[in-house]
């Protein structure tokens, strides 16, 4: 499974040092913080304060609608991106030049994260996605897929290349951690409860999976 922050180094490595990009609330805002650097005349928004899902796609069909000269990117994430599926529509008729990364996790990765801290198994979060990849080209905006680490540099940089709007589906590690500064007591103990109670339940595979994908970040733990 391709790793969410590798894909936020690549976008960091491609993207023009002026480029805008617009991240969703959720995930796709922590790996936009920690891994684009903020160069001289780069920019970038979100729902920061506010925590709206949904955010991005307007945010950067409004960007690239007022500087057409500038590389506009959003990092969505697929709940964000289902949330708001018909602006793919309005992007394509419009020709904005848009690069849409989406982060696909087949689930609310976020409010699976914050369910695990408070103690609670994941509930309700999982997602079917479509193709995003064949919706955008039904909507007449090229795409690419990215399955496996190594086809992600090819695709975005392909994508970035194009002259138009382009869609670029990620498939991502759904239990990739974003580690707080600082972990506290009851944030360790929230999720061991909750893992406890995914064994107790019957899903020891899915704490197993869970658990291989979120030993290297025992490291970032203080």
């Amino acid at each position: 499974m391709i790793h969410p922050e590798y894909v936020a180094a690549v976008i960091d490595k491609l993207a023009t040092d002026d480029a805008i990009f617009t991240v969703d609330t959720g995930m796709s805002a922590v790996w936009a913080a920690r891994y684009l650097d903020g160069k001289r005349d780069r920019y970038m928004t979100g729902s920061f304060n506010h925590g709206s899902m949904a955010n991005t796609m307007p945010m950067d069909l409004g960007a690239a609608l007022q500087q057409p000269n500038r590389q506009v990117i959003a990092m969505c994430g697929d709940g964000g991106l289902t949330m708001l599926l018909g602006d793919l529509m309005t992007i394509s008729q419009y020709k904005a030049p848009v690069k849409i990364i989406v982060f696909n996790k087949r689930a609310l990765a976020m409010v699976e994260l914050e369910m695990r801290v408070a103690g609670y198994p994941p509930w309700e979060t999982d997602m079917k996605n479509p193709d995003f990849a064949m919706v955008a080209r039904a909507m007449g905006i090229r795409s690419w897929t990215a399955e496996k680490s190594s086809e992600v540099e090819p695709a975005l940089r392909e994508a970035f290349a194009h002259d138009g709007p382009a869609l670029i589906n990620i498939f991502t590690d759904k239990n990739a951690l974003a580690m707080p500064p600082h972990v506290t007591f009851d944030q360790m103990k929230g999720y061991a409860t909750s893992l406890a109670k995914l064994m107790f339940t019957g899903h020891v595979p899915e704490v197993i999976e869970f658990g291989s994908s979120s030993i290297k970040y025992l490291k970032e733990l203080k």
